[in-house]
C-alpha cells in the first residue's frame, strides 16, 4: 500500500502550497538559518583559535585572514545547506515550514533522500527557485521539478493522528 493509495484508511487529502505560503515560510526560515550561521561562525572561530594557538601570537590576524578565505565561505554555506537537508530528510519540514503547516514530499509520498535533498538545496539558489511556482501548474519551484517533490499544506489537525499519510 503506497502513500498515494486513496483507499488507505490513513490517507488524507492535501493541497499544494502557494507561492505566498512558501515565501512566508522562507522568511521564517531565515531566522533559523541565521541562528545556524552564528553557531557555525562561533564554532569555526573557536576551532581556528585552538588549532592556531601554539603557532600565532595575534589571533585577530588569523581570524581576519580566515574570513576572507573561500574555504571559510564554503564551510558556512555547507553548514547551512546541511541544516536544510537534514530537516527535509528527517521530517520533510524546516522550522518555517512547520510554522506554516507545510511539508515536503516526493510525488510518491516519500520523504527526500540525502542525495535529493542536496540537489534540491543546490538548485534552490537561496530560495529564488520558488519563483518558478508562480508559473508552474503544479506549484513547484524548479528545484522541486528536479527531484520530483511537492510542498503541500497540511490540515491543522494533521499531527493529532500520527498514522496519517498525505494523499498527493
Amino acid at each position: 500500500m503506497t502513500v498515494n493509495d486513496p483507499s488507505s484508511p490513513n490517507a488524507i487529502s492535501v493541497t499544494l502550497a502557494s507561492f505566498w505560503k512558501r515565501l512566508f515560510a522562507w522568511i521564517y526560515d531565515l531566522l533559523g538559518a541565521l541562528g545556524i550561521f552564528v553557531l557555525a561562525v562561533v564554532v569555526g572561530q573557536i576551532l581556528l583559535y585552538l588549532i592556531t594557538l601554539p603557532f600565532v601570537d595575534e589571533f585577530n590576524q588569523v581570524a581576519l585572514a580566515a574570513s576572507k578565505s573561500i574555504f571559510w565561505a564554503a564551510y558556512l554555506i555547507a553548514v547551512i545547506q546541511y541544516y536544510f537537508c537534514w530537516c527535509w530528510v528527517r521530517g520533510g519540514q524546516t522550522v518555517g515550514m512547520k510554522a506554516w503547516n507545510l511539508q515536503l514530499y516526493k510525488a510518491n509520498g516519500d520523504l527526500l533522500s540525502w542525495k535529493e535533498a542536496y540537489i534540491r538545496s543546490l538548485l534552490s539558489l537561496g530560495g529564488l527557485a520558488n519563483l518558478w511556482c508562480l508559473i508552474d501548474s503544479q506549484k513547484r519551484g524548479w528545484h522541486d521539478v528536479a527531484v520530483d517533490s511537492r510542498v503541500v499544506v497540511l490540515p491543522k489537525d494533521f499531527y493529532k493522528n500520527k498514522n496519517q499519510k498525505p494523499l498527493i
